[in-house]
């Protein structure tokens, strides 16, 4: 099975991986409107495939430059509501991705800056080219990454989390893998690409139901499971997150940072 070639999200679907390709490298794949449309309905595909143990790994990557820039502000400008709803839409991406049966693997280069980084954050593997960057920038428009926090945690620990949370440093991949958001790096693109295929097929070919046994009992010990210690707070880090949206800081502080964006060119 594999989509449109045109559309802002690409899926394919074959032995037991099931890619999914961020497709809007003009916007370096920002999180608007079309974009979750998209990215939510290939996500609920390929977690209905992982149920049925036809997919056993799930693949997110992106063309051209940049993994996810994060949200499209140019929206969230022209809408002073569509900020929270897209928290709201990216907190229930994370949760999927981290609940899906399959084991899921970020092929990351260039970007994945605020949202872009809580969708890397969700994934079970994170495999990465020297150039990507890595941080949650998202203090200059009023905003906290909280939805992220869970698996953040979970998957780089609490002072790697607690350090990019709240400084909104951008750190390259050699750094992002020191703190433990990377596992594995790769040279360039190609090599990149290279080894998340190896790594898929690999994957792929271990006995289904010992592998989704085993990311099940990760989620419980790590806390991210929906009744775990960090799954139970997820609900509280989006609303949260989301009063912050609403108020006049957030809105003043994003009309700003856009303003003096589109000063720059």
């Amino acid at each position: 099975m594999t989509d449109d070639r045109d559309g802002p999200v690409l899926i394919d679907d074959c032995q037991g991986i099931f890619t999914i390709t961020l497709n809007s490298p003009l916007t370096r794949h920002a999180l608007g409107h079309a974009m979750f449309d998209a990215l939510e309905r290939a996500v609920n595909l390929a977690d209905a495939s992982a149920r049925d143990e036809r997919t056993r790994v799930m693949v997110i990557r992106s063309t051209g430059g940049a993994f996810c820039a994060g949200f499209d502000l140019a929206e969230c400008v022209k809408d002073r509501d569509a900020l929270g709803r897209f928290v709201t839409r990216l907190a229930s991406l994370v949760q999927a991705i981290r609940a899906m049966p399959a084991v899921v693997i970020a092929q990351v280069q260039g970007a994945a800056l605020a949202g872009g980084c809580a969708l890397v954050a969700a994934c079970d593997m994170v495999c990465a080219c020297e150039t990507a960057t890595f941080g949650y920038p998202v203090h200059r428009i009023g905003v906290s990454p909280a939805v992220s926090l869970p698996t953040l945690m979970a998957s780089a620990g609490f002072g790697a989390a607690r350090f990019l949370a709240l400084s909104g440093e951008i750190v390259d991949a050699q750094r992002a893998r020191a703190l433990g958001l990377v596992y594995l790096l790769a040279p360039d693109e190609p090599a990149l690409a290279s080894m998340v295929g190896e790594l898929a097929t690999r994957l792929a070919a271990k006995p289904p139901q010992a592998l989704r046994a085993t990311k099940q009992w990760l989620n419980q010990v790590d806390g991210t499971a929906a009744d775990g210690f960090l799954g139970r707070r997820a609900l509280d880090a989006t609303r949260a997150t989301t009063q912050l949206c609403e108020g006049e800081e957030s809105r003043a502080m994003l009309e700003d940072f856009w303003a003096k964006r589109k000063d720059r060119g």
